[in-house]
């Protein structure tokens, strides 16, 4: 039997999940959820994924599992973000997110806005989510009950809350904030009292002073310490993955938990308590403060099985950060590579999600590739077949797909240092060359067309080696020297892909041409 501590931490989980019976015909329902304030990003895509993983072992271990995603679009705007314009938006701040106008236009709301492409992803991803939108369970009544049992246990849920938290519990405290009738907002309107046979409430609105009488239906929605645990009930939540500030000590998860067994007689879910994913450089993701990186981003520049699995293979209480130029190339290698020390395979079988295939190229390879190709599929093809590589006709489609990859990659992605082309004609920075620049060139030049007379195909190290050996003819250049006047002359930049993999890659004989054009000996 496989040793717990070499279990993936999905199959962990879901052990310690099934440690209580479940009833034969029971569904059991894994919750996950976000506020759409901003850019969905992939720092929230972490518990989606999280979620999406237990559900897949559950099936796997024959059992009824149903994936639900909570959008809380019923939440208010907190303030006019930077990424919104401040005269459009300030008007709207403390308003629900349903309630607001879509930043482009062209979404029925401000919260749709961000929705859309989110789900557009986790079609791509195959997260197959049941999805409520909480403006809809409020207004369709089905949070009717829960209110009203919340606003009966008013002074039991302020003692849980002031037991756990700390935090003083205000006189005028409601567990519900109504939505006010004239000004919209929700920010500052306080219960006055409560008739439960009607189900209606009296408020007073801090804004703009206005009272009056309103059902709950749709008028308002509980604060989130009580909105968690009362969805808990009514939805019958069985998991849930959380963030660490809500799983700490004296988070929402320890409020909700009493809050929803003794106001709502349910039992909590499973908690499954998870780290932030960071931006390299940046800290961990917030859409409020912009160092963002959105799913659908990502998802242009890696298949889905890789941003997946960049998630999965780490435990859930590891930290993650995100780093799109080292790490995520290292990343793709270990799932394309079959060979790789590092790779998960149990991981890589839970984060398939297309049909990726292998293909063994090394990504970095190929983005330097496909600069030199231009981009051109079917240069890529001959280049890398030039080079050892054996591309079989069933992976043309995968490797066309790579290079898109590659391509977006450079585009969104890559330091200026690694972005190159190969220039068609010799750059201007040639004619600043000085006479020993020239020399120089001249002599790899001559050494390249002593390589072509061979009868034996030419090695990149050999070729390397010519750069050391034309140092060797004058003592006023470095090394450096002659490395940086090849780039210049080839790329028009100071350095580039190592010399010798990129002389055999790009062809002895053009390189040979170029650099005899830029010694002065060709014109």
């Amino acid at each position: 039997m496989l040793n717990k501590a070499n279990q993936h931490w999905g199959d962990r989980v879901v052990d310690k999940i099934l440690e209580d019976p479940v009833p034969e015909n029971h569904t059991l329902r894994i919750a996950t959820g976000i506020t759409p304030s901003g850019q969905i990003h992939i720092g929230n895509l972490r518990e989606v994924v999280t979620a999406d993983v237990i559900y897949r072992i559950l099936q796997e271990r024959g059992k009824k599992a149903e994936l639900i995603y909570i959008a809380d679009d019923f939440d208010p705007l907190r303030k006019v973000y930077p990424f919104l314009d401040p005269q459009k938006y300030q008007p709207f701040v403390g308003r629900p997110l349903s309630e607001i106008p879509c930043p482009c236009d062209k979404h029925s709301n401000y919260a749709e806005h961000f929705l859309e492409p989110f789900l557009r992803s986790m079609d791509l991803l195959k997260i197959h989510l049941k999805i409520f939108r909480s403006s809809d369970l409020y207004k369709n009544g089905q949070y009717n009950e829960v209110i009203a049992q919340s606003l009966d246990a008013r002074d039991k849920i302020a003692e849980i809350l002031f037991r756990i938290t700390g935090k003083e519990i205000d006189q005028y405290w409601s567990p519900f904030v109504p939505i006010c009738e004239s000004c919209g907002a929700m920010t500052q309107a306080k219960v006055i009292s409560w008739i439960r046979e009607e189900k209606i409430i009296k408020y007073s609105c801090g804004q703009c002073n206005h009272t009056g009488f309103m059902h709950i239906q749709g008028n308002g929605k509980l604060t989130w310490r009580i909105d968690w645990p009362a969805r808990w009930s009514f939805l019958g939540v069985d998991i849930e993955p959380m963030g660490k500030d809500h799983g700490s000590k004296g988070g929402s998860y320890d409020t909700g938990k009493e809050i929803v067994n003794r106001v709502f007689k349910k039992t909590p879910p499973f908690p499954i308590i998870y780290e932030w994913i960071r931006l390299e450089g940046m800290g961990d993701m917030s859409s409020s403060k912009g160092n963002v990186i959105a799913i659908e981003d990502a998802l242009k520049v890696v298949p889905p099985d890789i941003l997946r699995y960049l998630i999965i293979k780490a435990t859930p209480k590891q930290r993650i950060t995100f780093e799109p130029v080292k790490q995520l190339l290292a990343v793709f290698d270990e799932v394309d590579n079959e060979q790789a020390k590092r790779r998960d395979q149990r991981a890589i079988d839970l984060s398939q999600a297309s049909d990726f295939k292998p293909i063994g190229i090394p990504f970095d390879h190929l983005i330097n590739v496909v600069q030199i190709a231009a981009g051109d599929p079917a240069e890529v093809k001959k280049i890398l077949q030039r080079g050892g590589y054996k591309i079989a006709d069933s992976s043309l489609g995968a490797l066309e797909e790579r290079c898109v990859f590659a391509l977006n990659w450079l585009e969104h992605f890559a330091p200026q240092e690694a972005r190159f082309s190969v220039a068609q004609g010799l750059p201007e920075s040639v004619e600043s060359f000085s006479p020993q620049q020239r020399k120089i060139l001249g002599i790899l030049s001559d050494i390249l067309k002593n390589m072509l007379t061979k009868e034996i195909d030419v090695t990149a190290e050999e070729i390397h080696r010519a750069f050391y050996e034309a140092a060797k003819e004058d003592t006023e250049l470095t090394v450096k020297d002659v490395f940086q006047a090849f780039y210049l002359a080839l790329i028009n930049k100071n350095s580039g892909p190592r010399a010798g993999w990129f002389i055999k890659t790009v062809g002895i004989d053009f390189v040979q041409k170029r650099l005899s054009q830029a010694s002065g000996l060709e014109k």
